[in-house]
Protein backbone atom coordinates (compact mmCIF):
# COMPACT_ATOMS: atom_id res chain seq x y z
CA UNK A 1 0.00 0.00 0.00
CA UNK A 2 1.45 3.39 -0.97
CA UNK A 3 1.98 6.22 1.49
CA UNK A 4 -0.59 8.35 -0.36
CA UNK A 5 -3.22 5.65 0.02
CA UNK A 6 -2.36 5.31 3.72
CA UNK A 7 -2.74 9.06 4.19
CA UNK A 8 -6.05 9.01 2.34
CA UNK A 9 -7.38 6.15 4.47
CA UNK A 10 -6.27 7.87 7.67
CA UNK A 11 -7.97 11.12 6.64
CA UNK A 12 -11.18 9.29 5.79
CA UNK A 13 -11.17 7.48 9.13
CA UNK A 14 -10.56 10.75 10.92
CA UNK A 15 -13.46 12.37 9.11
CA UNK A 16 -15.77 9.47 9.91
CA UNK A 17 -14.75 9.67 13.58
CA UNK A 18 -15.43 13.40 13.68
CA UNK A 19 -18.84 12.95 12.06
CA UNK A 20 -19.74 10.10 14.42
CA UNK A 21 -18.83 12.25 17.42
CA UNK A 22 -20.96 15.07 16.09
CA UNK A 23 -23.89 12.71 15.64
CA UNK A 24 -23.40 10.93 18.96
CA UNK A 25 -26.16 11.45 21.53
CA UNK A 26 -25.57 14.23 24.02
CA UNK A 27 -25.54 11.62 26.79
CA UNK A 28 -21.96 10.89 25.70
CA UNK A 29 -21.09 14.25 27.30
CA UNK A 30 -23.79 14.14 29.95
CA UNK A 31 -23.39 15.71 33.37
CA UNK A 32 -25.22 15.12 36.61
CA UNK A 33 -26.53 18.11 38.53
CA UNK A 34 -27.74 18.09 42.12
CA UNK A 35 -30.36 20.58 43.33
CA UNK A 36 -31.61 21.04 46.88
CA UNK A 37 -35.36 21.58 47.02
CA UNK A 38 -37.24 22.19 50.25
CA UNK A 39 -40.26 23.53 52.10
CA UNK A 40 -41.06 24.17 55.72
CA UNK A 41 -44.41 22.47 55.06
CA UNK A 42 -45.04 18.76 54.74
CA UNK A 43 -46.12 16.83 51.62
CA UNK A 44 -49.55 16.72 53.24
CA UNK A 45 -50.00 20.29 51.98
CA UNK A 46 -51.20 20.23 48.40
CA UNK A 47 -48.68 22.76 47.10
CA UNK A 48 -45.82 20.60 48.38
CA UNK A 49 -47.56 17.52 47.01
CA UNK A 50 -47.63 19.07 43.53
CA UNK A 51 -43.97 19.95 43.80
CA UNK A 52 -42.99 16.48 44.96
CA UNK A 53 -45.27 14.41 42.74
CA UNK A 54 -45.27 16.45 39.53
CA UNK A 55 -42.50 19.05 39.34
CA UNK A 56 -39.60 16.89 40.53
CA UNK A 57 -40.22 13.69 38.53
CA UNK A 58 -41.20 15.64 35.41
CA UNK A 59 -38.01 17.71 35.46
CA UNK A 60 -35.91 14.57 36.03
CA UNK A 61 -37.62 12.77 33.13
CA UNK A 62 -37.48 15.61 30.61
CA UNK A 63 -33.89 16.57 31.35
CA UNK A 64 -32.82 12.96 30.77
CA UNK A 65 -34.89 12.51 27.62
CA UNK A 66 -34.20 15.86 25.99
CA UNK A 67 -30.63 16.67 27.03
CA UNK A 68 -28.98 13.46 28.18
CA UNK A 69 -28.02 15.19 31.43
CA UNK A 70 -29.25 14.05 34.82
CA UNK A 71 -30.88 16.02 37.61
CA UNK A 72 -30.81 14.76 41.17
CA UNK A 73 -33.10 16.50 43.66
CA UNK A 74 -32.14 16.42 47.32
CA UNK A 75 -35.49 16.88 49.06
CA UNK A 76 -36.13 18.51 52.41
CA UNK A 77 -39.77 18.70 53.48
CA UNK A 78 -41.52 19.31 56.81
CA UNK A 79 -38.85 21.72 58.00
CA UNK A 80 -35.97 19.27 57.49
CA UNK A 81 -33.92 22.00 55.83
CA UNK A 82 -35.89 25.21 56.42
CA UNK A 83 -38.80 26.44 58.49
CA UNK A 84 -41.87 27.88 56.72
CA UNK A 85 -40.66 31.41 57.51
CA UNK A 86 -37.13 30.80 56.20
CA UNK A 87 -37.64 29.68 52.60
CA UNK A 88 -37.31 33.04 50.85
CA UNK A 89 -34.02 33.80 52.60
CA UNK A 90 -32.73 30.23 52.16
CA UNK A 91 -33.22 30.43 48.39
CA UNK A 92 -31.69 33.91 48.31
CA UNK A 93 -28.52 32.81 50.13
CA UNK A 94 -28.23 29.50 48.29
CA UNK A 95 -28.80 27.28 51.33
CA UNK A 96 -31.36 25.62 49.07
CA UNK A 97 -31.69 25.95 45.32
CA UNK A 98 -35.48 25.75 44.96
CA UNK A 99 -38.09 26.49 47.61
CA UNK A 100 -41.85 26.11 47.93
CA UNK A 101 -43.53 28.33 50.49
CA UNK A 102 -46.52 30.42 51.42
CA UNK A 103 -45.88 34.04 50.55
CA UNK A 104 -48.06 34.89 53.55
CA UNK A 105 -45.05 34.15 55.77
CA UNK A 106 -43.24 37.13 54.27
CA UNK A 107 -45.59 39.92 55.29
CA UNK A 108 -42.92 42.61 55.01
CA UNK A 109 -40.49 41.52 52.29
CA UNK A 110 -43.31 40.31 50.02
CA UNK A 111 -46.07 42.69 51.08
CA UNK A 112 -46.72 43.48 47.43
CA UNK A 113 -47.32 39.81 46.64
CA UNK A 114 -49.86 39.33 49.43
CA UNK A 115 -52.33 41.60 47.63
CA UNK A 116 -55.18 39.07 47.49
CA UNK A 117 -55.17 38.78 51.30
CA UNK A 118 -55.94 42.49 51.56
CA UNK A 119 -59.07 42.02 49.43
CA UNK A 120 -61.39 39.66 51.36
CA UNK A 121 -64.33 37.98 49.62
CA UNK A 122 -62.43 37.55 46.40
CA UNK A 123 -63.04 34.53 44.15
CA UNK A 124 -63.57 31.28 46.06
CA UNK A 125 -62.81 29.36 42.87
CA UNK A 126 -59.05 28.53 42.86
CA UNK A 127 -59.05 28.45 39.05
CA UNK A 128 -60.23 32.07 38.82
CA UNK A 129 -57.89 33.17 41.60
CA UNK A 130 -54.89 31.61 39.86
CA UNK A 131 -55.70 32.96 36.39
CA UNK A 132 -56.22 36.47 37.74
CA UNK A 133 -53.07 36.36 39.86
CA UNK A 134 -50.95 35.16 36.95
CA UNK A 135 -52.27 38.00 34.77
CA UNK A 136 -51.34 40.50 37.48
CA UNK A 137 -47.82 39.06 37.73
CA UNK A 138 -47.42 39.26 33.97
CA UNK A 139 -48.58 42.88 33.74
CA UNK A 140 -47.05 44.46 36.87
CA UNK A 141 -43.25 44.11 36.56
CA UNK A 142 -42.56 45.16 40.15
CA UNK A 143 -43.80 41.78 41.41
CA UNK A 144 -41.05 39.85 39.63
CA UNK A 145 -38.53 42.61 40.32
CA UNK A 146 -38.96 42.06 44.06
CA UNK A 147 -38.11 38.38 43.66
CA UNK A 148 -35.07 39.33 41.57
CA UNK A 149 -33.99 41.69 44.35
CA UNK A 150 -33.93 38.63 46.59
CA UNK A 151 -31.82 36.69 44.11
CA UNK A 152 -34.52 34.39 42.79
CA UNK A 153 -37.26 33.93 40.23
CA UNK A 154 -40.79 32.61 40.47
CA UNK A 155 -41.25 29.27 38.72
CA UNK A 156 -44.92 28.76 39.50
CA UNK A 157 -47.90 29.69 41.66
CA UNK A 158 -50.33 27.39 43.45
CA UNK A 159 -53.66 28.65 44.84
CA UNK A 160 -54.91 27.85 48.30
CA UNK A 161 -58.34 26.46 48.94
CA UNK A 162 -60.86 29.20 49.77
CA UNK A 163 -60.55 30.35 53.35
CA UNK A 164 -63.51 29.31 55.49
CA UNK A 165 -64.20 28.79 59.19
CA UNK A 166 -63.81 25.66 61.25
CA UNK A 167 -65.96 26.39 64.29
CA UNK A 168 -67.43 25.02 67.50
CA UNK A 169 -70.70 26.82 66.79
CA UNK A 170 -72.41 27.82 63.53
CA UNK A 171 -71.42 31.16 62.01
CA UNK A 172 -73.79 32.80 59.55
CA UNK A 173 -72.94 36.50 59.88
CA UNK A 174 -70.21 38.85 61.03
CA UNK A 175 -71.83 39.50 64.39
CA UNK A 176 -71.49 35.80 65.24
CA UNK A 177 -67.72 36.24 65.76
CA UNK A 178 -67.89 39.51 67.68
CA UNK A 179 -66.12 39.04 71.00
CA UNK A 180 -65.08 35.50 70.01
CA UNK A 181 -61.52 34.13 69.98
CA UNK A 182 -60.73 33.32 66.36
CA UNK A 183 -57.59 31.65 65.06
CA UNK A 184 -56.25 34.08 62.47
CA UNK A 185 -52.86 35.64 61.99
CA UNK A 186 -50.78 37.79 59.68
CA UNK A 187 -52.47 39.21 56.60
CA UNK A 188 -55.90 37.68 57.30
CA UNK A 189 -56.30 38.77 60.93
CA UNK A 190 -58.18 41.95 59.99
CA UNK A 191 -60.97 39.88 58.39
CA UNK A 192 -62.17 39.10 61.91
CA UNK A 193 -60.50 41.80 64.01
CA UNK A 194 -62.30 44.60 62.17
CA UNK A 195 -65.69 43.04 62.97
CA UNK A 196 -64.98 42.76 66.70
CA UNK A 197 -63.37 39.32 67.06
CA UNK A 198 -60.21 38.61 69.02
CA UNK A 199 -57.64 37.14 66.60
CA UNK A 200 -55.33 34.50 68.06
CA UNK A 201 -52.21 33.26 66.29
CA UNK A 202 -52.34 29.46 66.21
CA UNK A 203 -50.00 27.16 64.26
CA UNK A 204 -51.10 23.93 62.57
CA UNK A 205 -49.78 21.55 65.26
CA UNK A 206 -51.61 23.52 67.97
CA UNK A 207 -55.05 23.89 66.37
CA UNK A 208 -56.59 20.73 67.84
CA UNK A 209 -55.53 21.45 71.43
CA UNK A 210 -56.41 25.15 71.02
CA UNK A 211 -60.02 24.12 70.35
CA UNK A 212 -59.92 21.60 73.20
CA UNK A 213 -58.67 24.10 75.76
CA UNK A 214 -60.93 26.94 74.65
CA UNK A 215 -58.06 29.10 73.41
CA UNK A 216 -60.08 29.58 70.23
CA UNK A 217 -63.75 29.20 69.26
CA UNK A 218 -63.15 29.06 65.52
CA UNK A 219 -60.32 29.06 63.01
CA UNK A 220 -59.91 30.68 59.60
CA UNK A 221 -58.61 27.73 57.60
CA UNK A 222 -59.27 25.29 54.72
CA UNK A 223 -61.51 22.20 54.51
CA UNK A 224 -58.57 19.87 53.85
CA UNK A 225 -56.79 21.02 57.02
CA UNK A 226 -59.95 20.36 59.02
CA UNK A 227 -59.84 16.79 57.74
CA UNK A 228 -56.06 16.25 58.02
CA UNK A 229 -55.88 17.51 61.61
CA UNK A 230 -59.18 15.85 62.63
CA UNK A 231 -60.50 19.19 63.82
CA UNK A 232 -64.06 17.96 63.35
CA UNK A 233 -63.61 16.05 66.61
CA UNK A 234 -63.38 19.33 68.55
CA UNK A 235 -65.13 21.77 66.18
CA UNK A 236 -68.00 20.19 64.19
CA UNK A 237 -68.90 23.09 61.86
CA UNK A 238 -67.43 23.97 58.48
CA UNK A 239 -68.60 27.45 57.56
CA UNK A 240 -68.51 28.42 53.89
CA UNK A 241 -67.55 32.05 54.40
CA UNK A 242 -65.97 32.50 50.95
CA UNK A 243 -63.24 34.85 52.08
CA UNK A 244 -61.51 33.82 48.88
CA UNK A 245 -58.88 31.55 47.40
CA UNK A 246 -55.45 33.17 47.51
CA UNK A 247 -52.78 32.18 44.97
CA UNK A 248 -49.90 32.72 47.35
CA UNK A 249 -47.94 29.46 47.36
CA UNK A 250 -44.85 30.05 45.26
CA UNK A 251 -42.04 27.89 43.88
CA UNK A 252 -38.88 29.95 43.47
CA UNK A 253 -35.35 29.18 42.28
CA UNK A 254 -31.98 30.75 43.06
CA UNK A 255 -30.88 32.79 40.04
CA UNK A 256 -27.17 32.12 40.47
CA UNK A 257 -27.75 28.37 40.50
CA UNK A 258 -29.95 28.54 37.42
CA UNK A 259 -27.30 30.51 35.54
CA UNK A 260 -24.75 27.77 36.22
CA UNK A 261 -26.93 25.10 34.62
CA UNK A 262 -26.88 24.40 30.87
CA UNK A 263 -29.48 26.59 29.19
CA UNK A 264 -31.44 23.60 27.94
CA UNK A 265 -31.70 22.29 31.51
CA UNK A 266 -32.78 25.59 33.05
CA UNK A 267 -35.34 26.00 30.25
CA UNK A 268 -36.93 22.68 31.22
CA UNK A 269 -37.11 23.73 34.88
CA UNK A 270 -38.93 26.92 33.89
CA UNK A 271 -41.21 24.99 31.52
CA UNK A 272 -42.24 22.41 34.11
CA UNK A 273 -42.74 25.05 36.79
CA UNK A 274 -45.29 26.81 34.61
CA UNK A 275 -46.96 23.51 33.72
CA UNK A 276 -47.31 22.72 37.41
CA UNK A 277 -48.99 26.10 37.86
CA UNK A 278 -51.36 25.38 34.99
CA UNK A 279 -52.48 22.19 36.75
CA UNK A 280 -52.74 23.78 40.17
CA UNK A 281 -56.11 25.52 39.89
CA UNK A 282 -58.07 22.43 38.94
CA UNK A 283 -56.04 20.29 41.37
CA UNK A 284 -56.94 22.61 44.25
CA UNK A 285 -60.59 22.88 43.24
CA UNK A 286 -60.91 19.09 43.21
CA UNK A 287 -59.23 18.96 46.63
CA UNK A 288 -61.92 21.26 48.05
CA UNK A 289 -64.72 19.10 46.70
CA UNK A 290 -63.11 15.88 47.93
CA UNK A 291 -62.33 17.26 51.40
CA UNK A 292 -65.85 18.64 51.86
CA UNK A 293 -67.44 15.31 50.94
CA UNK A 294 -65.10 13.46 53.30
CA UNK A 295 -65.94 15.83 56.15
CA UNK A 296 -69.68 15.48 55.55
CA UNK A 297 -69.30 11.70 55.68
CA UNK A 298 -67.73 12.13 59.11
CA UNK A 299 -70.68 14.12 60.42
CA UNK A 300 -69.38 17.65 59.90
CA UNK A 301 -72.17 20.20 59.63
CA UNK A 302 -71.66 22.52 56.67
CA UNK A 303 -73.26 25.96 56.95
CA UNK A 304 -72.86 29.07 54.81
CA UNK A 305 -72.70 32.81 55.14
CA UNK A 306 -75.28 34.09 52.65
CA UNK A 307 -74.37 36.54 49.85
CA UNK A 308 -76.34 39.23 51.69
CA UNK A 309 -74.39 38.68 54.91
CA UNK A 310 -71.09 38.57 53.02
CA UNK A 311 -71.92 42.02 51.72
CA UNK A 312 -72.62 43.24 55.26
CA UNK A 313 -69.32 41.72 56.39
CA UNK A 314 -67.43 43.31 53.50
CA UNK A 315 -68.94 46.70 54.30
CA UNK A 316 -67.52 46.44 57.82
CA UNK A 317 -64.07 45.92 56.22
CA UNK A 318 -64.50 48.53 53.52
CA UNK A 319 -61.78 50.90 54.79
CA UNK A 320 -59.17 48.22 55.46
CA UNK A 321 -57.80 47.54 51.93
CA UNK A 322 -57.05 51.21 51.26
CA UNK A 323 -55.58 51.66 54.74
CA UNK A 324 -53.31 48.65 54.34
CA UNK A 325 -52.20 49.71 50.85
CA UNK A 326 -51.35 53.23 52.00
CA UNK A 327 -49.29 51.91 54.91
CA UNK A 328 -47.27 49.47 52.83
CA UNK A 329 -46.71 51.97 50.04
CA UNK A 330 -45.30 54.40 52.57
CA UNK A 331 -43.05 51.74 54.11
CA UNK A 332 -41.91 49.94 50.94
CA UNK A 333 -42.41 52.44 48.13
CA UNK A 334 -44.15 49.73 46.10
CA UNK A 335 -47.36 50.12 44.01
CA UNK A 336 -49.67 48.00 46.15
CA UNK A 337 -52.80 49.92 45.20
CA UNK A 338 -52.06 49.37 41.51
CA UNK A 339 -51.64 45.64 42.08
CA UNK A 340 -54.82 45.35 44.17
CA UNK A 341 -56.83 47.28 41.61
CA UNK A 342 -55.47 45.07 38.83
CA UNK A 343 -56.48 41.93 40.74
CA UNK A 344 -60.04 43.14 41.28
CA UNK A 345 -60.32 44.03 37.60
CA UNK A 346 -58.94 40.69 36.43
CA UNK A 347 -61.22 38.65 38.69
CA UNK A 348 -64.23 40.61 37.46
CA UNK A 349 -63.24 39.89 33.86
CA UNK A 350 -63.32 36.18 34.79
CA UNK A 351 -66.82 36.44 36.24
CA UNK A 352 -66.27 37.11 39.95
CA UNK A 353 -68.66 39.56 41.61
CA UNK A 354 -67.28 41.32 44.67
CA UNK A 355 -69.76 41.96 47.52
CA UNK A 356 -68.52 45.55 47.39
CA UNK A 357 -65.93 47.23 45.18
CA UNK A 358 -63.18 48.36 47.53
CA UNK A 359 -62.02 51.93 46.99
CA UNK A 360 -58.31 52.21 47.52
CA UNK A 361 -57.83 55.99 47.43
Amino acid sequence: MTKSRLKSGTATAGLLLAVSLMLAPSSAFAEKFSLKIASGHSPGWHFVQLTKDFFIPEVVKRVKEKTGHEIEFVEGWSGAMVKPTEVLEAVETGIIDIGMFCICHEGQKLALHNFSYYLPFGPADPVISLKATRKVYDTVPELNQVFAKHGQALLGLVPFEPYDFVAKNPITKASDVKGRKVGAAGPNAFWVADVGALPVSVGGPDMYTSFQTGLIDSMVIFPSVMDTLKLHEVAPYLVNTSFGSMSVAGLTVNNRRMNRLPKEVSAIIVEVGREMENRAGTFTKELVEKSTKTLESKGVKVVSVSPEERKVWAELLVAAPGRIAARYEKENKQPLRKVMEAYMTETESLGHKWPIRYKLD
